[in-house]
């Protein structure tokens, strides 16, 4: 089901415009130096599809995996797995779901790679999530910043 957000629609004019990418521009992402790498940012997702979800993306502007090179991969493990501990410390989890959209068809909004991480729970069974497949954000993407901060210390 699809929620109606009309702040997303900026993101939206922002990589229409020729050339033009929000993750490159870095005017309006909420980055995570702490976690990051070389070749690797990690951002908070300001329109997450669950609590703590962030996003991984390459430092170059990318929009095939294989145009990763080998250096990047290696990185990219690491840069994960640190992503993953510390999220897994704030919402006291270990499972998660990591996947990406490659190209517009697929539901990329975005045309620069980037891989969603979301912390998951045991599924809260209710009304709303049973009938309609909604689940309600609990905390906001600048809390989330917050959280990861205060846990990289």
């Amino acid at each position: 089901m699809r929620i109606i957000d009309p702040n997303r629609a900026k993101y939206k004019r922002t990589f229409a415009e020729p050339g033009a990418c929000v993750f490159c521009d870095r005017k309006d992402t909420m980055e995570c130096p702490s976690l990051a790498g070389k070749h690797w940012r990690v951002l908070v997702n300001r329109y997450p599809y669950m609590d703590g979800n962030v996003m991984i993306i390459p430092d170059r502007h990318l929009d095939k995996t294989g145009d990763i090179n080998q250096e990047e991969w290696l990185e990219f493990g690491q840069v994960l797995a640190r992503v993953q501990e510390i999220l897994g410390k704030i919402f006291k989890v270990n499972s998660f779901n990591i996947g990406m959209n490659l190209g517009p068809e697929s539901g990329a909004s975005i045309p620069h790679l980037h891989w969603q991480i979301i912390p998951r729970k045991f599924k809260n069974i209710t009304a709303v999530n049973t009938f309609a497949d909604l689940y309600a954000i609990a905390i906001t993407p600048e809390e989330t910043k917050r959280l990861i901060d205060e846990a990289m210390g």
